[in-house]
């Protein structure tokens, strides 16, 4: 039966609710799992022809911490795989940071349905439980100031499966590492993307504002501000995940949520990366650093995303006034 569905041109991409594929279900080493991984691997040699001049770096960035390769090609130049950082696909500390896990203090709910309804705790946490049956944000979900997102814990009662628990299991969208011809490494989609899917977290070091001040690289900081005295930074330089290589588009594709799942230390929210629009398979994703970072980056480099509503250029910065004394 496998053969004739594969015979038939059977997209063996497609996922289930749980986000997996066939050859995620089936028992390794099977007869089933070997068709399907030869199909597989058939499939992407054809792609990797369809992109001309592209070399396979790696199969896996990850080197399978996360469940879906992600795989590195460079068709501009001789750059080779980046080494430079420890990939990881949580957030670590290198320092003590006393973050409060202790499970007797997480809210949490009593649900026994899928946590789709208005007497869900910690839906009520996030204003509503914002999944949809896809494990998507809606459309009218806020962009300009995305709400704090409490996803179910393992204090709660409902089972794993429940609607509000998608962060927490980690990257499921197709991604490849890839060499631009003007912004170094980039990320793009290897599918088709509807609006409001999680992507994947911006991981690295957690550090204090303090300790990103004595750094002298600080082109991998993304603030953890969410409105507490204690501001913390997470550090993506030397430890971090596919998140330290999304670029910054003036027409950005992707939106950064702050999400908690098993803590609720309000100092220390999770940055998690939603589709702000519907992506197409190949498209460079990225999302907005921000006015603050254009205001200190732009006396070293300029904005080269190519957009038509680019902000950041050279040739805009040329037409407004340097503010800084």
């Amino acid at each position: 039966m496998c053969r004739l569905f594969l015979s038939c041109g059977a997209d063996v991409t497609q996922r289930n609710k749980e986000g997996q594929t066939a050859l995620d279900c089936c028992a390794y080493g099977s007869n089933v799992w070997t068709a399907l991984t030869t199909n597989k691997k058939l499939t992407d040699a054809r792609r990797g022809r369809d992109r001309c001049g592209e070399r396979m770096l790696s199969r896996d960035i990850s080197r399978g911490y996360e469940a879906i390769p992600i795989t590195c090609v460079n068709g501009v130049d001789s750059e080779p795989c980046p080494q430079n950082f420890k990939y990881i696909p949580d957030n670590c500390v290198t320092s003590p940071l006393d973050i409060d896990k202790d499970i007797t203090h997480l809210q949490h709910c009593s649900c026994t349905d899928d946590c789709s309804s208005s007497t869900c705790m910690c839906g009520q946490l996030s204003l509503r439980c914002w999944y949809d049956s896809d494990g998507r944000l809606p459309l009218d979900f806020c962009q300009r100031e995305p709400p704090v997102l409490f996803e179910c814990n393992h204090a709660c009662s409902c089972w794993r499966t429940c609607r509000n628990r998608v962060v927490q299991k980690g990257l499921r969208a197709r991604l490849q590492l890839f060499r631009t011809q003007t912004m170094g490494w980039g990320v793009r989609a290897m599918q088709d993307i509807p609006q409001g899917t999680f992507i994947c977290e911006y991981v690295g070091e957690i550090i204090t504002d303090a300790e990103a001040d004595k750094r002298e690289n600080d082109s991998f900081l993304f603030t953890l501000d969410n409105k507490v005295k204690e501001v913390h930074c997470i550090d993506a330089r030397l430890f971090g995940n596919i998140g330290r290589f999304i670029n910054h588009l003036c027409e950005p594709n992707l939106l950064a949520v702050r999400v908690f799942t098993m803590h609720q230390d309000l100092r220390f929210p999770r940055i998690a990366f939603f589709s702000s629009r519907s992506i197409k398979a190949g498209d460079h994703i990225g999302f907005n650093y921000g006015d603050h970072y254009w205001r200190v980056k732009s006396k070293y480099f300029s904005c080269q995303c190519g957009s038509v509503k680019c902000r950041h250029s050279a040739s805009c910065r040329e037409k407004v006034p340097d503010d800084d004394p």
